[in-house]
């Protein structure tokens, strides 16, 4: 059954990849690409139920871990955490596995609590730090070593782009301010024409920026951290604990 897990984690990956795309793009997910992801895999996970016997208290957990999820993604929703996209996605890949997929010797390192969709929530509030990782060694590709002198925390966080043309949802982590001088910060502020009319008034060509990021991205990198290694997040908790 470990070859459905595979094909299951496949389409599920190629939805949320294009989910990804389309936060990124204009920060709107249509709820049909759940209700399609969910009318493409649910038969395939009613037929594992069907053909794999497993002792019954084995689905009645997988039923607790289903309304467990469910419930914590409605409330993170609730309470402003993250946006509609990200608790339907999350609510989906609970429904979607209701047991832990494996493969191969796949997940690597351990099952976390036995439920993938919160192992993929998990491994998700620990991938902003390699994406700071990534950003980093594309500046000092970009901008070189020499760059990092009083641009440290730029590198982890932002880019190089020119005031003429800003990629759309960046916000400034420098601007000029209403005295005429240039201000660097480090909590971003998202950029206005009045911003953007007074950088090129002090004809200042290049700006640090930083993405801001929807969580579905982080959402999807933790998915895939979850399939093939496991819950990152509880591997740190079991070592932090045996210490």
């Amino acid at each position: 059954m470990s070859a459905i897990d595979l094909l299951k984690f496949i389409l599920v990956f190629g939805f949320l990849l294009y989910a990804c795309k389309l936060d990124i793009e204009s920060r709107i997910v249509p709820n049909r690409v759940w209700k399609y992801m969910l009318i493409l895999t649910l038969p395939i996970t009613i037929f594992q139920i069907v053909t794999e016997l497993q002792p019954q208290l084995f689905y009645m957990l997988a039923g607790i871990q289903i309304l467990m999820v469910v419930s914590l993604a409605y409330f993170l929703y609730y309470i402003g955490a993250y946006g509609g996209a990200d608790a339907k996605a999350l609510m989906c890949l609970s429904v979607i596995f209701p047991f832990y997929p494996t493969f191969n010797g796949f997940p690597m390192l351990n099952f976390g609590f036995g439920s993938f969709a919160f192992s993929t929530l998990a491994n998700s509030v620990i991938a902003a730090p390699a994406l700071l990782i990534g950003m980093f060694i594309r500046n000092l590709a970009v901008e070189g070593v020499r760059g990092l002198k009083g641009n440290f925390l730029y590198y982890l966080t932002g880019y190089k782009a020119k005031v003429d043309n800003l990629p759309k949802f960046h916000n400034l982590l420098e601007y000029v301010d209403e005295n005429g001088k240039l201000r660097r910060v480090r909590r971003a502020v998202e950029p206005d024409e009045e911003l953007i009319e007074r950088l090129r008034g002090k004809k200042i060509e290049t700006v640090w920026v930083t993405p801001a990021l929807p969580f579905l991205v982080f959402i999807t990198a933790g998915y895939i951290a979850a399939f093939f290694l496991g819950d990152l997040l509880y591997l740190l908790i079991s070592n932090i604990s045996s210490w």
